[in-house]
């Protein structure tokens, strides 16, 4: 006799709450193999979060190269734009490259009665905000004719405008550095360049501004902005591998202000790897459990799978049933974990220590979808087994 699909349903919630040991038993396996899961991917959710709110603290992430004699005999060689252009099309994973010159000697900047004494002035060149990430607050980036014109024309960091403006906009107001008056035309939003590094304010020139206005030593040097935090190591090695060849006799220093970041990141994706066996073992563990129960449930109702095969139930509905009691006990069981994980690793974040967590919805349906697949397939050998028992014997109960 066939079972409509609701007829089905019935009936399986009927045998499930019949044996509510068995039932039990099995969602327990599946709510720690699927809690196993999802604690992983939260885990990794979060360490992603840490890394990645650090990275936004920062400057995108760069490299930067230092050529130099070993004898100290011959000036290194200068990286022209050509050059930097050159090295972006030959090595992959650079997104853009610019030059920073840092000004020495500079004692305070002013604008009117106000003075600052720790800051940094840099010249940089037109790339310098890709490179970096900065965004502009307000105003504007220096443009070609700022360059080729020598423009006596600045930008500040949140920082610098608080000291000598208050919050106030800078915007078209002068401020003087060296008896020199330079016109703010944008804000820059403050960000690290390294990990220890407390801002202190900055002050952005042209390149070739700077240039002029170093009395004393400056030091200019080239950056290669990433297109992600994986390339760093493999971009590095490449560098200092095309400069050591373009520039015998000398030799190559490559720096980047992520070389912890690229670090810790490679030490969360190792954890993660180990975290990600141990759930899928955990989910193993529990698929083995649930086709145990399957097989002591199909012997202790040999006689009522007889009964129905006789009176016109087909392989496959007897089958269905097996394979649906499982399927409820997996959906249940898993939903159960996602949720039970969810409450915890939340009150963990904000209760015990504090860690970027968000909910996200593709973790929880790739803990259910493991939840189904285990408690499905591991059922379906188990209910297999149906289709091989002989009738008459199993209406005896043997």
């Amino acid at each position: 006799m066939a079972l409509s699909p609701l007829d089905l349903m019935l009936v399986t919630l009927k045998d499930l709450r019949g044996n509510l040991v068995r039932s039990g038993l099995t969602m327990l396996g599946i709510f720690m193999g699927v809690a196993a899961v999802n604690a992983t991917l939260n885990i990794d959710a979060i360490t992603t979060a840490q890394i990645q709110q650090k990275l936004n603290e920062r400057d995108n992430p760069y490299v930067s190269p230092w050529i130099y004699d070993p004898s100290w005999e011959k000036d290194p060689p200068k990286l022209d734009d050509e050059e930097l252009l050159l090295i972006q099309r030959e090595i992959p994973g650079i997104q853009s490259f610019s030059t920073v010159n840092e000004v020495y000697g500079i004692s305070n900047v002013q604008y009117q009665g106000q003075v600052a004494e720790q800051f940094s002035l840099y010249g940089v060149s037109q790339g310098y905000q890709q490179v970096t990430g900065r965004k502009l607050l307000e105003g504007r980036f220096f443009d070609p004719l700022d360059f080729d014109q020598y423009h006596a024309v600045a930008v500040i960091d949140e920082v610098m405008m608080q000291q000598l403006f208050q919050g106030e906009s800078p915007i078209n107001r002068g401020i003087y550095v060296r008896g020199i008056r330079f016109t703010v035309i944008g804000v820059s939003e403050t960000k690290k360049t390294w990990a220890e590094q407390e801002p202190s304010g900055e002050i952005w020139i042209t390149d070739n501004y700077a240039t002029t206005l170093s009395y004393t030593f400056n030091q200019r040097r080239s950056q290669f902005s990433l297109q992600k935090l994986d390339d760093y190591k493999a971009v590095e090695e490449a560098l200092e591998a095309f400069l050591t060849q373009r520039y015998p006799g000398f030799e190559v220093w490559i720096s980047s202000n992520a070389d912890d970041l690229y670090k810790e990141e490679q030490q969360q994706r190792a954890s993660a790897r180990v975290l990600n066996l141990v759930g899928l073992l955990s989910l193993v563990i529990g698929g083995v459990g649930i086709a145990n129960i399957t097989v002591a449930a199909v012997v202790e109702r040999t006689r009522e799978i007889g009964l129905r095969r006789a009176i016109g139930a087909t392989d496959l509905e007897v089958m269905l049933q097996f394979i649906t009691e499982a399927a409820i006990l997996s959906l249940v069981g898993g939903l159960l974990a996602v949720v039970t994980v969810h409450f915890l690793t939340q009150t963990a974040t904000t209760r015990v220590f504090e860690a970027p967590y968000e909910f996200r919805p593709r973790d929880a349906t790739i803990s259910m979808g493991a939840a189904f697949a285990v408690g499905v397939g591991a059922s379906f050998l188990p209910a297999l087994r149906v289709t091989r028992i002989d009738i008459v014997q199993a209406l005896r109960g043997e």
